[in-house]
């Protein structure tokens, strides 16, 4: 048997990849969720049209059963298309307080992509919320404080059904298709809902392409704003600041995330970076892959080249993940801890969001930048007051402020 059967063996709940593909690509994949059929990935997939709904149940959620705020739970799975415009499944889980909405208009929704972060397919937001208690985070409450305002709260499985974290088209897509599949569940009654898109750093991943890509990808998904916070614009900047450093463990588990999408990026990897790639470690969630930087690898060890990104292959990826290339036609918060404040981001370089709010500006964008006190998990904290107020006046239909401030 050679090493692509087996490992084609080890991830049957995939379908097989083209022909065309290096060898060794479906190893790097994670392992299929054994104990939930909900999340296989139907063979079917391409029969569906972006956002449609190939399947969807109610379902109670373990991490919610001792929140002050009662809730009805939904999960979904729409046909999305991964970085390079194939077909695949992806999932996302809804929540709906049960108190009435009292307000004038429909019940708003906040799409919030949470920090993934995570290699694992049972990882992904929404097999956690139904199958784990909620586990302490050093992430503020913003799912709950939503559900505390009574918005319907959508959380995409963003990173797709590869996990693959750190791949912004795949991520942007996924967020959009939710928000498809969400408003298509005619029995929750959210079709003309007002929604606006949050997340932080690896959800601001997703948040930021969401909104770049709506206006081509998804023109009939109208987002009344977009939040993103402790943005990673530019996957280049990273190795200035994670590198070889206690970053490192993220820093290369995006990498992987992205090879799972460009598995051409296979051809830079040397046997120990091939090795580790097939470890165990691509099966793990975000809290053993922050505590493995204590390692400090560098990517260089584990590179065939001595600079992979100096390559056509790994320039191309490194572009093709770019924020900023196309600009949002709805209005965006950008918020970053930020040193002319006090401390600033040490892990995502304050310089990227700075450059994605004048390039979005540019283009005739309606972009608030907020530098926030702190570094990138404390400045979350400090910046969730002037979050939940500039969500509730989208969500209310205020105007945003025009141009650039």
């Amino acid at each position: 048997m050679t090493v692509s059967t087996c490992a084609a063996a080890l991830v049957s709940g995939y379908p097989p990849p083209a022909a065309a593909q290096p060898l060794g690509s479906e190893s790097i994949l994670p392992s299929p969720i054994q104990d939930d059929d909900f999340f296989s990935w139907p063979p079917n997939v391409a029969d569906y049209a972006a956002g449609e709904i190939i399947r969807s149940r109610e379902v109670t959620l373990q991490a919610f059963q001792n929140t002050l705020v009662d809730q009805r739970a939904y999960q979904i799975m729409v046909r999305s298309n991964d970085s390079k415009d194939r077909p695949v499944p992806v999932t996302a889980t809804l929540l709906v307080p049960t108190a009435a909405w009292t307000e004038p208009g429909p019940r708003p929704v906040v799409a919030y992509n949470e920090p993934i972060d995570s290699l694992g397919a049972q990882c992904t937001p929404s097999y956690k919320m139904l199958h784990d208690l909620q586990t302490l985070s050093l992430d503020p409450p913003t799912l709950p404080l939503l559900l505390e305002k009574n918005y319907a709260v959508l959380v995409p499985d963003h990173e797709g059904p590869r996990m693959a974290y750190g791949a912004g088209r795949m991520a942007g897509h996924a967020v959009l298709d939710s928000i498809r599949g969400m408003k298509n569940l005619a029995e929750i009654g959210l079709s003309e809902s007002p929604v606006v898109a949050a997340g932080y750093s690896g959800g601001a991943i997703a948040t930021g392409w969401a909104a770049q890509l709506q206006p081509s990808y998804a023109p009939d998904v109208e987002l009344a704003g977009a939040a993103a916070g402790g943005t990673p614009v530019d996957f280049g900047l990273l190795r200035q600041t994670m590198d070889g450093q206690l970053g490192s463990g993220l820093y290369l588990s995006a990498v992987l995330g992205l090879a799972r999408e460009y598995p051409e990026m296979l051809e830079l990897a040397n046997p120990l970076g091939f090795l580790l790639a097939t470890s165990p470690l691509k099966e793990q969630c975000s809290t053993t892959l922050e505590l493995s930087g204590v390692s400090m690898l560098p990517v260089e060890l584990l590179a065939a080249q001595p600079d992979p990104f100096d390559t056509p292959t790994g320039e191309t990826v490194v572009a093709e993940n770019r924020m900023g290339a196309s600009t949002p036609t709805t209005p965006v918060l950008l918020y970053h801890g930020s040193s002319r404040v006090f401390l600033g981001d040490e892990f995502i370089p304050e310089e990227g969001a700075i450059a994605l709010q004048q390039e979005w500006c540019r283009g005739g964008g309606d972009i608030t930048y907020s530098p926030q006190i702190g570094e990138h998990i404390t400045a979350a904290w400090f910046a969730l007051p002037d979050l939940m107020h500039w969500i509730d006046e989208r969500l209310a239909g205020v105007p945003a402020p025009r141009g650039c401030r």
